[in-house]
């Protein structure tokens, strides 16, 4: 009797195995779990998008933080100080945007940009003769980026001008206060004479005296009235440093930075070449008055320096 057997066909066997499943192998329990499903251990860390567009965004805020607090505080600057509120939420962004240089006010230079100011500087020679140089000079500082740093220097020595004082009634008033006003002027003694020790190692030594200038712009109704140049003589003004108030508040004897006025076209020999070589008599036939004439004046002086910003 010839037993027949019943062959499977390739196809029902893989099905039979896939049912199935693997083998199990030895000295391995079911219970245990399959072999193929990676434990906790070896699992690869996954990258979590989210996380990292907090850590970006973050970063982003911060420095956006930077570059918009500094404008914000020179704007609300005031006569008592920078604002408390301004200067709380600046304080963590300092660091950072100094670092960076990003710690800058803006002002724009339109449509009324206001005057600009000058530093005059008189160096007396061996022979009594006066060398006269302005700061900024387009003719004497060259590339335009150190002239824009003489710019910048001339605002900020005005920026920081504070005025002889306070009273000696201010401090039984308001100490306070007058305490601050001592501050004030001694920073800008500081920044003055800081910017004549360096022009004074530059110049060998001699005697330096600087003095501020304001370079004003005509009004919309003058210059219809009268078209001028903006070199015009009379938008120089010489800046005096003398108290603010009377003296029958303040009757002590005022120091002031009073140097002789400049020659016409801005130096002495007439070249426009900013050397500015001349005689101390010449110059002081131009200026307005002597050292005491100047401290005791309220008007501002007219001067014709090298026509600048």
């Amino acid at each position: 009797m010839i037993r027949m057997s019943k062959r499977r066909s390739p196809r029902n066997r893989s099905q039979r195995d896939a049912s199935s499943g693997p083998e199990p192998q030895a000295g391995h329990d079911e219970a245990d779990g399959p072999l193929d499903q990676p434990t906790d251990e070896a699992a690869p860390r996954q990258w979590n998008p989210r996380r990292w567009k907090l850590i970006a965004s973050g970063l982003i805020l911060f420095h956006l933080m930077a570059v918009a607090l500094p404008p914000l505080a020179f704007q609300t600057f005031s006569l008592d100080g920078p604002s408390p509120l301004v200067g709380t939420l600046i304080r963590p962004f300092a660091g950072y945007g100094q670092f960076l240089h990003m710690d800058r006010g803006y002002a724009f230079f339109a449509p009324d940009p206001g005057p600009s100011h000058l530093i005059q500087a008189a160096s007396t020679n061996a022979d009594g003769t006066l060398t006269e140089r302005m700061y900024p000079d387009r003719n004497d500082q060259w590339p335009r980026l150190l002239y824009h740093r003489h710019f910048m220097l001339a605002e900020f020595l005005n920026d920081s001008y504070w005025p002889p004082g306070p009273p000696n009634e201010m401090f039984e008033s308001d100490r306070p206060a007058a305490e601050l006003w001592q501050q004030r002027r001694g920073r800008y003694e500081w920044i003055r004479q800081s910017m004549v020790d360096h022009l004074k190692s530059v110049n060998e030594g001699r005697d330096v005296a600087i003095r501020r200038l304001e370079h004003g712009l005509p009004g919309l109704q003058e210059f219809t009235e009268e078209p001028i140049a903006l070199d015009d003589p009379r938008l120089y003004n010489v800046l005096l440093d003398q108290p603010i108030f009377s003296d029958e508040i303040a009757p002590a004897p005022v120091t002031t930075e009073v140097i002789p006025a400049p020659e016409v076209g801005g130096d002495g020999d007439g070249d426009g070449d900013g050397d500015g070589d001349a005689t101390a008599d010449s110059l002081q036939d131009q200026a307005p008055g002597s050292s005491t004439s100047d401290a005791a004046s309220t008007e501002p002086t007219t001067t014709k320096p090298e026509p600048q910003s």
